[in-house]
């Protein structure tokens, strides 16, 4: 499989006209050759692929690569002129959202004869199509952070912080098999839920409020991403409505999405759903994203989406409504876009549970 991926890298070289890239993302690189660490530099070519990493991750890096030459660098030498000297590499491209300046000046001042041209998400475009191994990953972290939830949510009442149910998710699903998180565990409640990226915090839940927690995990190097949205015993009609609308655009969402449907077509689908319902300027987030290697890859689901959903890719669908001063709620599952219509990979009930206060 990697193979194929490398060969995917070769063929974006050649389009570029290119003699190699060098690739710094530590997701495309563990995408590529299975490698990740905290630091480490990929080098292809049309021939070779040098991985170049320090000390610390030698011995990891020749355990989980294959076919490539692994160079050990330091701070004084990065092991690029040696290379670009002995292979004439003069035209570089690069994968610039993940390289700093301040390294690209570096490369500049020592390399003076090479010419760098920067690569704009063309890794990550091609992680965007799921391979059946990628898929069966982010199934076993789909289970994983499933159970972890169901385990939780039997301890979750009132009087419990945010934080307390937060850091319960967290050691669960890694007690239980995840890498980690694939995110910050989001739990939020009462009025702290009309915040989407809540950061948990030391407040109370109380009964009549919503919950919203977002989590995922993170197994054998792919992650899961999931919103339920709870009612801590009985809450108010308006929380209810908001409820049901935007689950309701979930579900159209789920029975239309489709490949070769234009990616942006499925962000109006939501919107107008929950626009026409009167909320339109409570929802204003994207409607969701690809995930993988990554919580958030491409592609991007929202109104400046260019392309086309294809077969094989895995998004996420995570309409919210969130009203200032009184709560929200969000409901989010993952997808698998088929020829036929979308495949749901999460199976947690999405309905409006009920906490038992």
């Amino acid at each position: 499989m990697r193979d194929i991926r490398l060969k995917k890298v070769v063929d974006i070289i050649e389009k570029y006209d290119l003699d190699g890239c060098i690739i710094r993302g530590m997701d495309n690189i563990f995408y590529i050759t299975g490698f990740r660490g905290s630091e480490g530099t990929l080098v292809v070519t049309k021939g070779d692929v040098f991985l170049l990493t320090d000390f610390r991750y030698i011995t990891h890096a020749r355990e989980v690569t294959r076919n490539i030459k692994i160079v050990e660098v330091s701070a004084k030498n990065d092991g690029l002129s040696e290379i670009f000297t002995q292979y004439g590499l003069t035209k570089i491209g690069f994968d610039s959202a993940h390289t700093p300046y301040q390294l690209y000046k570096k490369w500049k001042e020592n390399l003076k004869d090479t010419q760098f041209i920067p690569m704009e998400g063309e890794i990550e475009e091609i992680r965007k199509i799921k391979e059946p191994s990628e898929i069966d990953a982010i199934r076993r972290s789909i289970n994983i952070a499933t159970e972890a939830f169901n385990r939780v949510f039997e301890t979750i009442k009132p009087g419990k912080t945010e934080k307390e149910i937060a850091c319960e998710l967290d050691y669960t699903m890694r007690r239980i098999g995840a890498d980690g998180p694939s995110f910050d565990v989001i739990v939020a409640s009462g009025p702290r839920s009309a915040l989407p990226h809540a950061v948990p915090s030391p407040k109370r839940i109380e009964e009549g409020e919503t919950l919203i927690i977002d989590f995922g995990a993170r197994v054998d190097g792919y992650c899961s991403d999931e919103t339920c949205t709870l009612a801590i015993g009985e809450v108010g009609e308006k929380l209810k409505e908001i409820f049901y609308i935007a689950n309701g655009a979930r579900e159209l969402a789920i029975e239309r999405a489709r490949a070769g449907m234009p990616i942006k077509e499925l962000d109006t689908i939501v919107r107008d759903f929950i626009d026409r319902a009167g909320y339109g300027d409570f929802f204003r987030h994207g409607v969701g994203h690809g995930v993988g290697i990554s919580v958030h890859e491409s592609p991007s689901i929202n109104s400046l989406s260019d392309g086309l959903l294809e077969e094989n890719m895995v998004i996420t669908i995570e309409p919210g409504i969130y009203l200032p001063n009184l709560g929200g709620v969000r409901v989010e599952d993952m997808v698998l876009i088929t020829e036929t219509g979308a495949k749901v990979l999460t199976y947690l009930r999405k309905e409006l549970v009920n906490v038992c206060v």
